[in-house]
């Protein structure tokens, strides 16, 4: 959940000032026995079930024919006008707390009667929890609105600062959201992940390989699809894993088999890498045209659950306050950067691009790192973006908007 607030950050490192201070012995994992050996990692079973986020494999298209079955049903999925196949795309960033606002615009479009069926849905970090409800349509948007408005700090973290200084993987111990997760993530909604998956759309969900420092897009539908007998737990341990912010979070190890041997990768917040994704960034959109029967034309939604454009605020002259800037202004540059790659996409594939983010008006505070009355604030305003069918941009934000004379 990178991205989250001010009071979140000034946490985390605080406490991670003290954890740098102290050792203590770990226990040595099962890993990979080098980079190559890490990059040939399959779960066993699901040939197809991720691919490298910062790469585009020569013949990945062949592999996704070879691969996939809802391949033959992509034309059947998009929509056809004046016969040219339409594609819809929607991705969601990171944020924390603020993925309020991406669950509260999506209740809104979903009012309005505009929202369209989208062929393809990623997710990262807190757009992670948001997106395979997306992906199922305006009939979950209630649970949306109950997971984003009604759950408090202590209901869905639990702090454990000893065993964190101690050595321990993480300062928080994250039970309760893993609970919430498979409250909601059920047999029952794999098997409508999966039937979705068949028509020929895709859910792809980020994480952060840390062992490898690399990303790794997930293919939900194919895992959701799969005979795997632990798909329900891969399954939710994929949109736990990226929200678990390094060192705040514990990290999800999931089991893969590379070279005959079966090892654990250690995987965080999707956001340590990209805080929004629409494919993986060195692949050409054009490159997949060939799965349709003419090229499509695509349309790009993003909705970040931040705010884009900077913000005046004095810092106090401490350690921590300095440190908490310092990383929340990383953090807005680095999702710039991940948008600037999307546009650029975007462009050369001639698809339409739209943006949508908090408003810089918005100025209510949480008092805590999860605060519902704060999250209800921002998914009431994220819900009347909604309804007047957005606040879609079509450029990337100006950052000199707010200095201007008006």
């Amino acid at each position: 959940m990178l991205g989250a607030g001010v009071g979140l950050m000034r946490f985390l490192i605080a406490l991670g000032l003290a954890l740098a201070l102290t050792g203590c012995a770990i226990a040595p994992r099962n890993v990979p026995d080098n980079a190559l050996a890490a990059s040939k990692a399959v779960i066993p079973g699901i040939p197809f079930a991720r691919v490298w986020g910062d790469e585009a494999p020569a013949h990945l298209v062949a592999e996704i024919e070879k691969h996939m079955p809802s391949v033959k049903r992509l034309a059947s999925a998009a929509r056809i006008v004046h016969g040219r196949p339409h594609v819809y795309i929607l991705a969601l960033s990171g944020g924390g707390s603020n993925g309020a606002f991406g669950a509260g615009l999506l209740t809104g479009w979903s009012e309005s009667g505009k929202r369209p069926r989208f062929d393809l849905v990623t997710g990262v970090s807190a757009g992670a929890i948001i997106a395979p409800f997306a992906f199922l349509g305006p009939a979950y948007d209630p649970v949306l609105e109950q997971i984003w408005t009604q759950y408090e700090t202590s209901e869905l973290i639990v702090a454990q600062i000893l065993p964190g200084i101690l050595g321990g993987p993480a300062l928080a111990d994250t039970t309760p959201l893993a609970h919430l997760i498979d409250k909601y993530v059920t047999r029952g909604f794999l098997r409508a992940i999966a039937a979705e998956y068949a028509r020929g759309r895709m859910l792809l969900i980020g994480t952060t390989n840390l062992d490898a420092e690399r990303p790794v897009y997930w293919n939900m539908g194919e895992i959701a699809a799969s005979r795997h007998p632990q798909k329900l737990e891969l399954f939710r341990k994929i949109i736990l894993a990226s929200a678990a912010i390094p060192g705040a979070f514990p990290p999800v190890e999931i089991e893969v088999e590379t070279d005959g041997k079966r090892v654990q990768e250690m995987h965080v917040d999707g956001g340590t890498t990209r805080d929004v994704f629409v494919a993986p960034a060195r692949l050409r959109l054009s490159a997949l045209d060939r799965l349709y029967p003419s090229p499509p034309k695509r349309h790009i939604y993003i909705i970040m659950n931040s705010k884009m454009t900077p913000e005046f605020e004095p810092v106090k002259p401490t350690a921590i306050s300095i440190g908490a800037r310092a990383v929340a202004t990383l953090i807005k540059s680095h999702d710039g950067g991940d948008l600037y790659r999307i546009r650029q996409q975007a462009l050369a594939s001639g698809a339409d691009f739209r943006l949508s983010f908090i408003p810089p008006d918005f100025d209510k505070k949480a008092t805590q790192a999860f605060d519902p009355v704060y999250q209800r604030a921002l998914f009431e305003r994220g819900r009347k973006l909604g309804r007047r069918g957005g606040g879609w941009h079509r450029d990337l934000p100006d950052p000199t908007a707010g200095l201007r004379a008006r």
